[in-house]
Formats: structure tokens, sequence, C-alpha cells
């Protein structure tokens, strides 16, 4: 006996390599999943079945969130003219300690309906903030109450919360290991668990091995934040991990611009996914995006909107940043040479394919979710442009290159309705706002209390933090 059907017609981009593009096509959906994709809509017209119109409208995967600091989305631009440094020494480390549970969860769900209403489907939400058992639990019921599908990296990074919620390293894997057996076990549903190892260099390298140990105990995707340092040896030590057996095949890497070629052919080695924040990096001097660096070493790049306390919560933006980006130091390579580019190599395509197939993978889920292939998971969204007064030469570029989330029409996730006709589904905005509006107001409150470092300070902490690290990655041979 079917359940539930829903047809969804109009000019299909399925990202499937199969499937292709259909300009008249219609996508089946049945149970939450795709049962059938056709060229021709007219084959699904008389199909006992919910049917959505998308006159005008490109039909999608839902796009993937490869990398998504939820905890953030109350602190709105607040680091839009923050170096790294000064991100990290004032609102990473310095908010941070005064996020409570209550305010978590209430970010979670902000910055999960944020990334829906941008027609992100799945996000890795990277919870470094996890302050208090109960900041986890939060976090996991905000991510749940908005619908999204999502994969919970539990963050094992250290902020001087008062009263402390943990005495140990130790203790805080317990309790990653307790949200795995209790909140997220795993299976068909739309919440999994990660865990975001602490940064490489910042605690004892014995911590950091007991982490990647625990993450493969509980079978989880392990993440990390990779080589985002130019000269330094912070968020590195990939030479020490591999030489102590800790690189785990689809560890997710995440940003990576000041890796070196050793390091890069590592990765390349040892089946690790790449997810790349082209907004923050440029910004925050981490290094040009490497998108060509994945390329060059056969590695298929994700792509990720980082946080809102920077740019922007939406993918379309960093796939237009990144591949122009890309393209201008590619083009850069042949004015060098003396010569003029005589044609792109990288098209909206492949920008649309880190947005999707390419995130899907880096986060283990490519066999479920990245394309419209019957079978997978029915993640789908309408790209519609509100000032359609001129049709497109070439639908995927406009929606690549020329859309914003305002132009997203419909989201679906797991076949149900999130998103219609403009306007987020089942969710009541204004009490959400209010809530939202609290608890930054408290945040605001609490961060007022706290030292701001200058520039020349940040500086100061991170050389020590750097030497720190030095030590640290000394010590693991030992």
């Amino acid at each position: 006996m079917s359940g539930k059907r829903t047809v969804i017609t109009g000019h299909i981009v399925s990202g499937d390599d199969i499937i292709g593009e259909l300009p008249d096509g219609a996508v089946l959906i049945e149970d939450g999943r795709i049962e059938a994709v056709t060229r021709d809509a007219r084959e699904f017209a008389g199909i006992d079945a919910e049917h959505l119109e998308t006159a005008g409208g490109f039909v999608l995967p839902g796009m993937v969130d490869s990398h998504r600091h939820t905890w953030m989305s109350l602190l709105r631009a607040h680091s839009c003219d923050q170096s790294l440094l000064e991100f990290l020494g004032n609102t990473f480390y310095g908010i941070g300690s005064v996020v409570t549970a209550e305010d978590l969860g209430t970010a979670a769900l902000v910055g999960a309906l944020e990334a829906l209403d941008a027609g992100v489907t799945t996000i890795l939400d990277c919870c470094d903030c996890v302050n208090t058992p109960d900041h986890a639990t939060a976090g996991i019921a905000g991510l749940r109450e908005s619908g999204i599908r999502f994969r919970y990296a539990y963050g094992i990074q250290s902020f001087d919360f008062r009263p402390p919620g943990f005495a140990a390293h130790a203790e805080r894997l317990t309790d990653a290991a307790r949200v795995r057996a209790e909140l997220l076990p795993g299976g068909d549903g739309l919440g999994d668990m990660a865990m975001l190892l602490s940064d490489f260099g910042t605690l004892p390298f014995t911590d950091t091995a007991a982490e990647v140990r625990l993450a493969r105990e509980l079978g989880v995707l392990i993440a990390s934040h990779t080589g985002a340092a130019p000269n330094s040896v912070l968020l590195r030590g990939l030479h020490e991990m591999r030489r102590h057996g800790l690189l785990t095949p689809g560890h997710l890497h995440i940003h990576c611009p000041a890796l070196d070629e050793s390091e890069w052919q590592l990765l390349a080695d040892t089946g690790a996914k790449v997810s790349i924040a082209p907004e923050t990096e440029m910004q925050m001097g981490m290094g040009h995006p490497p998108f060509r660096a994945c390329i060059d070493h056969g590695i298929l790049p994700g792509i990720s909107t980082d946080i809102v306390a920077v740019g922007s919560g939406d993918l379309f933006s960093q796939m237009r940043l990144g591949l122009q980006h890309q393209r201008a130091l590619d083009n850069h390579r042949v004015h060098r040479s003396g010569g003029m580019p005589a044609a792109i190599d990288l098209t909206v395509r492949d920008a649309f394919t880190w947005a999707t197939r390419g995130s899907a993978e880096a986060l283990g889920l490519g066999d479920r979710i990245g394309s419209l292939t019957p079978g997978k998971q029915a993640d789908v969204i309408v790209v519609k442009p509100r000032m359609d007064l001129a049709p497109t030469g070439h639908p995927l570029g406009t929606v690549v290159l020329q859309s914003t989330a305002a132009d997203v029409d419909t989201v679906l996730v797991a076949g149900r309705v999130r998103k219609q006709a403009g306007r987020l589904v089942g969710i009541d905005t204004a009490a959400v706002r209010t809530r939202a509006v609290e608890a930054a107001d408290r945040i605001r409150t609490n961060a007022a209390a706290l030292t701001v470092h200058s520039a020349q300070d940040c500086a100061a902490w991170f050389a020590h933090a750097d030497a720190t690290a030095n030590a640290h990655f000394a010590a693991a041979d030992r």
C-alpha cells in the first residue's frame, strides 16, 4: 500500500550525471523518497498525488551546508570586521563563554530555519560551544524543532563558562558518548551525530587521540578545523596524526587553505573530505579558498557558510564567491604567463555540485541526498526568480550566480514541505523571533562584562597558542 505521494513539475536540474537537466520534467515522491524522475511531465499528470506546479521555477536537490555553527546565529554580523585572531579572542572564546543552554537551543533553531529558508535542507551543525551537557541537549532539540536534516557535530572546545560544566577533558568525552547513546543513536531519521575534534595543537596530543578513538567507537563522522592559519602550526599536526594512525577515511577537514603539498597528499591518501567556507576564509586571512588544491588531489570539495557572525547564511553567496574567486586565480596564472585566458575551466555546474553532491559526500550522505536520484531522500527545493521579467539563457547559471534566499519558493525535507510560496511552513516565526531577541539580549548583557582585547593582545595570545601547539606536536612522538 503506497503512502503519501507528491509530484513536482518544472525545469528539473537533477544533479545526477545520468538524469541530467529536464526542461519539462517531473519528480515523483512517495513516502519521503524519490520514486521516479521523468523528462516528460505528462507521464505523471494522472497520478493520484499532490501536484506542485513550479511555473517559471527550477526544481533542484536541496543544498547541503557541510559546516555551519548555528550557536552563533544570534550574533549576526558581529564579527564582520574582525580578523581571525580578533574573532577567536573576542567572539569565539569571549562571547562563547557566556552562552547558556537556553541561548544555544534558540540559536540552533534560528540557524536551522535560516538555512531552510535559503534552500539548505541538510547541515553539519558544528557545535563547539558545549559548555555543559544541557547545551548539547538544547542544541539538538532546536535542530529537531526546525525540521531540517542534520548531523550534530559535538564539539570538544573548552570555554571559560561559569560554573564549569565539565571538570576535565574526559568528562566531555563521556558526555559525547551520552549524546550518541541517548539522543542520536543513528538510524534513518533526520538527525545523526558527528564529532568536531578540538582544534589541533590546543590540547595535548594524547587528548586529540582520545577524541578520535571515541569517535571511531561511536561510529560517527569525524570533523576538524584544519589548516586555517598560515604561518602557524595551529590546526596542523596531520603528519603526527598519520604516524599514530589517527587519520580516518571520510574525516572531514574544514577550511584547509594553509596546508602544504605534503599535507594535501596525506588527505588524498587517507580518503579525506574537505569543506570550504569562501567568505570566512577570504575575510579572516586564512588564505585562498582551496578549490583548486582539492581538484588537483582528486577530492570533490564541499562548501559551507560557517558563521553568520561574519557573512551570509546562504549557499548561493558561497557558490558565487567561491567560483568567481577561483576563476580569478586561474585567470591570473594565465596572465602571469603573458597571455589572456581563452576559456573558463570551472563552471556553474561545478559550483552547484559543491553545494549539493560534494557536501553530501563530505558528510557521508552521498547515497541518501545531494541529487534528484530515484531511491534517495526527497530533499527538494524550487528556486523561482522573484523578478521574473525576462527568460534566462542558462537556468543553472541563474541559480548559482543570480539567486538569493528570497528566490527560494519551495523546500521539502524527506518529502515534507518546509517552505511554500516563499514562506516557512508550520513555524510561528513571530514566536521564534521573540525567543531570539530575548536570547540575543541576554548574550549581549552578559558579554558586556567581558574584556575586549586589542588586535595586539589577540596577536600575542595567538603567538603563545602557536608555541603551545609546537610543544604538543613535539610531544606526540616521545
